[in-house]
Formats: structure tokens, sequence, C-alpha cells
């Protein structure tokens, strides 16, 4: 007997005793647990090493605004309410959660539990819609659990979207075996946790339309297409001072989302040249060369995320938003798809479909490559070293202890994390050049990280201290790199 004829009949040995009721009852559970401790170690120590996001600032003001009772207003960002944004209702009964704990560790274990949860779905679409074997099933949650995207969005701050990816998956699966009220459960959770997700649930319909579910099918495409034009023209400007907060992502098409949307089908070439961009190019590698590009081989289940994904790609937004938030979506279907493919690819055995050995560990490589490849949590990242604080971080604490609580502030990008729980918190904009007067705009504290502006000499410097001193503010902390300015006198 070969050694791969060996191998072979011990790889069916071992699924054989694992392909049982039991074992997908608890070890989805288990897999998940596992990898919620990994993604929830590796965001605390990234938040303990002072190294947040400007989204995490945002969300983490709102948090402290809400249980203060305040209006949830995110002066870090734009100056809007939290629900103008997206409408996320759902950052509401998050914010429930984090009185069990401080916020920011509060919201990161949200976001960790909700990535991690989507192993359980995932094992579900495997095992009873793709009808795979436990060691296909169990290739794919290696895949997912080493997903780039996965670590990305993880370690991208906090954004209550990402509840939305275990939603879809389960919706997903509950709408293809025809359980309704699991079903529109889930569906609630994805609207409820970013209004323009709507579009991939009404894709998601579409799907269980051709599907053989044409009255469900239908009932979700008209639900979820009349939540987002409620959510865009209602909701979303009734909290964003009345327009729409993302109008300014389709400014090359019109200034109203109905002008803007037509200026897009007048303008196909423009539109194309902006979805064959290079920055797109390298999206959707990071997306499929995971998987091995197999989601392709399942068209049908990718298409109801096409619409949505479309609108991202040709939106005018930061290049994080690009690979973060926005793979929300098209991450749960790229899975499902990729479970399907599987399906396709592999041979009907007695009860189950056996997918190729090699087949399998070109996916598992391909996923491991990857990962070390993009993820944030790479090994090159060296996240070993994360969860320390050094003699700036100090000073960083040491800051925040000087400045009162309900004082407004404009801080470096780096100070935001630290300074996030009060009122009123701007981000201090450093260009080329300083400018003190702007700085020194309608707060009570600036905080100027140097660290952050290698392009100023030692001139723009002593410019810099000294503008805000003719201002009327003080120097009350001046510690590596970290300098605090007070204002004596009068707020202006």
């Amino acid at each position: 007997m070969t050694l791969r004829r060996r191998v072979d009949n011990v790889v069916l040995r071992w699924q054989a005793r694992l392909d049982s009721e039991w074992v997908d009852r608890v070890l989805p559970w288990l897999v998940s647990a596992g990898l919620f401790l990994w993604l929830a170690a590796l965001a605390l120590a990234k938040a303990r090493s002072l190294d947040g996001t400007v989204d995490l600032a945002a969300y983490t003001q709102a948090a402290w605004d809400i249980r203060e009772g305040h209006e949830p207003i995110m002066t870090v960002t734009n100056g809007s309410h939290v629900l103008a944004q997206q409408a996320a209702f759902l950052f509401y009964p998050m914010v429930g959660v984090t009185y069990l704990t401080t916020i920011i560790p509060g919201l990161l274990l949200i976001q960790a539990a909700a990535l991690a949860l989507g192993i359980v779905p995932l094992w579900r679409i495997g095992r009873r819609l793709a009808n795979l074997r436990v060691g296909a099933v169990a290739t794919l949650a290696f895949v997912y659990a080493v997903y780039p995207t996965l670590h990305n969005l993880n370690l991208a701050g906090f954004d209550p979207a990402v509840v939305a990816l275990p939603a879809l998956l389960a919706a997903c699966y509950f709408g293809l075996t025809g359980r309704w009220r699991w079903f529109a459960a889930c569906c609630v959770v994805v609207v409820g946790a970013r209004a323009d997700l709507a579009l991939a649930v009404a894709g998601l319909g579409a799907l269980l339309a051709v599907e053989g579910h044409r009255r469900q099918g239908l009932v979700t495409v008209v639900v979820a297409l009349a939540w987002t034009v409620v959510a865009a023209l209602v909701v979303q400007p009734a909290f964003g001072h009345g327009g729409f907060p993302h109008l300014d992502a389709f400014a090359a098409f019109g200034d109203t989302p109905a002008s803007a949307l037509w200026g897009m089908v007048t303008h196909p070439v423009e539109v194309l040249s902006r979805l064959v961009s290079e920055q797109n190019f390298n999206l959707a590698v990071t997306l499929f060369a995971p998987v091995v590009f197999l989601p392709v081989l399942a068209p049908r289940y990718l298409l109801p995320v096409i619409p949505l994904q479309t609108l991202y790609l040709v939106a005018d937004v930061p290049t994080e938003a690009v690979f973060g938030k926005q793979t929300i979506a098209i991450t749960a279907f790229i899975f499902l798809a990729t479970a399907m493919a599987l399906h396709r690819l592999g041979r009907m055995g007695v009860e189950k479909i056996t997918v190729d050995p090699r087949l399998l560990g070109a996916l598992l490589l391909a996923g491991t490559v990857f990962f070390v490849r993009d993820a944030a949590s790479s090994p090159y990242r060296e996240p070993w070293d994360w969860g320390g604080q050094d003699e700036v971080d100090a000073v960083r604490l040491r800051a925040r202890e000087l400045i009162p609580p309900e004082a407004s502030v404009r801080a470096s990008r780096s100070m935001l994390q630290v300074l996030a729980e009060r009122p009123v918190l701007y981000q201090l904009e450093q260009g080329d050049r300083p400018d003190p007067v702007r700085a020194a705009q309608d707060v009570d504290v600036v905080v100027l990280d140097e660290r952050e502006v290698p392009v100023w000499d030692a001139v723009d410097r002593r410019v810099f201290r000294l503008g805000m001193q003719t201002g009327g503010f003080a120097v009350v902390l001046d510690d590596h790199d970290i300098v605090v300015f007070e204002r004596r006198g009068p707020s202006r």
C-alpha cells in the first residue's frame, strides 16, 4: 500500500468518526471560542499599546456620550450624530454591554466575538447546504480564521457594522433552508448594524427567489429596498443636519442621492474607470486569492452582493475603508460561494461530498500565505510584542490626567484614543506648516505630538509654540515630544 493511500485511509477514518450530529453541534462553537480568544487578545493588546485608530476614538466618544446621557455626537470625526453615519441603531445595545467593563475593551470584545461567531453559520452552510465532509468544512473554517480581511477588521479600531458579518452568513443559511423567523431576525441585525447593507439583503432576497423561495425572496427584496430609501432619505438626514452624509464620496456624479445615481448611469465610462482602478484590483486579489478564487465557480452566490460592492468601488473614500468596513458584506458571500464551489468540485460519497485532498491542501496553503502577507496581525507585524507601554505612552497617560474631563480638546491622532471620553474632542490637522490659530479655535486645550509632524523643522515648532502663547495658551506639559497647551483666561 502506497504512502498516499495510507494517508487517505487515515483521513477518511477520522472524518467518518467526526461525521456526526454531536460534532456538528459542539465543534463549531469550540472553534469559534478559540478564534474569539485569539482575536480579542490581539485587539486588546493593540489598544493597550495606545495604537487605536480614529474610528475607535470616535465610537468611544459616542459610547461615552450615551453612557453620560448626552447626544452621541462624534466630534472626533465630522461632528455628526452616530446614527447619521449608517443608521447603526444596533450601536445602542452594544453600549449597554460596555457597562460591564470600560468602554474600549467592551467595544473591542463585542467586535472580536462577532467576527469569531461567523464560524458557526459557516460550518452549518458547509455541512448542510454544501453537504461537505468534516475535513472540507474544517479547512474552510481555518481559512476563515486566518482570512486577512477578518484580522484587518479586528484591528482597524471599531465599527458596529462588523456585527453584520456573522448575521449575513446566518441569514444565508436560514434563508436557503427556509427557516424564516430566524432569517428575518438576522436581516434585522444586518440592517441595524449598517443601513446600506440592506442592498446586500435585497440581493440575498433575489437569490432566494431564484432558489425556489419566490414569495419570501420577493418580500425580502421589497422590504430591504424600502429600508434603503428610508434610511438614505429620511433617517440619516434627520440625524445629519438635513443632508445625506455620504454624498462627498459620489460628488463627481451629483450633489443629491438621485442625481448621483443618475450621474453614474449616464457616465458609464467614468464608472468603469473607477471599477478597474489599481486599488480595486488589489482589493480583489486580497479578497479572492486566500480562497483560491473558488467563489467564481459558484457565481450565483456572489451576485447578491455585486450591486452594493459596485457602489463601494466607485465611491471616493479612504483606502482604510475600502480594505476595511466595505469588505464586510462581500466577505460573507465569498465564503458562501466558496462552500458551494467545493460542493461542485467534490464527488458524492455514501452521504456527503468528498473533496480532493490536494484542493483542500491548496486552500490551506493559500489561506496561510495570504494571512502572512496581508493580515494586520501577520507574524511580520510582530504581534507578540503588542500590549506593552513605553515612556511615551506613560507621558500620554499623564497628559490625560492633567486635562480636566470637561475641557474641549484638539489633539494629534496618537492622542485621540487616550482622550476620547469627553464631549468635545477634535483631531489636530497638522499640515506642512504650523497653524496655531486654527489649532486654538474653540478649544481649551491643544495636545501636539511632535513625532507626527516630521516635516516641521525647529523654526516651525518654535513658530507654533509662540503662536499658541500669543493666543493665550501656556505649556503645562512638554515631555518626549508630547506638548500640552492649556488656555489661560476666557475661552474663545
